[in-house]
């Protein structure tokens, strides 16, 4: 489980309905290894977006700026992106791309959604928390996906569009714990698991039936294959689980 800062931000966001008080919430990626090397899953921010205070007050509007993590979440582990075998990102926002020119630029590919990437490239803006340096140019590093794939031994893509429109999630299976579901951005706190309650923010506000039906689809799964089931960026959460010394296994 790999700390990648934090970001204050409404909570009507995270939850239909809830208020607009701001909270200050974990971001967060995890790293798994496999028989095909390590998977990175999500990577926080990029080094340039927390240097853009321009582009930090279009995406906040307003609300404190970012945390940087204390340390390098790879380096604290003793990896670097080159050590990475492959990439995968759940969508384009950019407290979630922070890794995708570093893991490209060591040559390695990127599982992400078809329908991500294309709404990014064409509809995608700041306002709405995409930050084009993070993935521009990038083509030719992109392993694209039409839905759920697996993306090597024990780790597997979920399509779970609503949020944005190409979103995954992922499962992971480990061989002491079980089955992990990381359902980054499709449930951001315990609220939405527990009670249901789907996201309060889409890219494209149409988009909300696909929203609940993408989290009434992870709630389920987690019942069928007894599993845990991680939300995206809940602080007492992801204290619970976060990466004890030598990893969850």
């Amino acid at each position: 489980m790999l700390d990648c800062g934090a970001e204050c931000v409404p909570k009507s966001l995270s939850v239909a309905g809830a208020p607009r008080t701001r909270l200050w919430l974990p971001v967060v990626g995890a790293l798994v290894e496999t028989a095909q090397g390590l998977v990175l899953l999500d990577g926080g921010f990029s080094s340039a977006f927390l240097a853009d205070a321009e582009a930090q007050a279009r995406v906040y509007r307003g609300g404190p700026p970012p945390r940087r993590p204390a340390e390098d979440p790879l380096g604290a582990l003793g990896v670097s992106r080159a050590d990475v075998a492959l990439g995968a990102v759940s969508h384009l926002h950019c407290d979630h791309t922070g890794a995708l020119r570093s893991v490209a630029a060591a040559g390695k590919r990127i599982a992400i959604h078809a329908d991500e990437l294309a709404f990014a490239q064409s509809r995608g803006t700041i306002d709405d928390g995409y930050y084009a340096p993070d993935y521009e140019g990038l083509d030719s590093a992109w392993r694209v996906l039409e839905g759920d794939a697996e993306l090597a031994d024990g780790v597997a893509a979920l399509a779970t569009p609503g949020h944005t429109p190409g979103h995954l999630s992922f499962r992971v299976d480990l061989q002491q714990t079980g089955t992990w579901l990381l359902a980054f951005d499709a449930a951001d706190l315990c609220e939405n698991l527990l009670d249901g309650t789907p996201p309060g923010w889409m890219a494209l506000p149409e988009d909300a039936e696909r929203a609940a039906a993408s989290l009434a689809r992870l709630r389920s799964e987690a019942n069928r294959l007894d599993a845990r089931l991680v939300p995206g960026h809940d602080a007492a959460f992801w204290r619970a689980v976060r990466h004890p010394p030598g990893g969850h296994r």
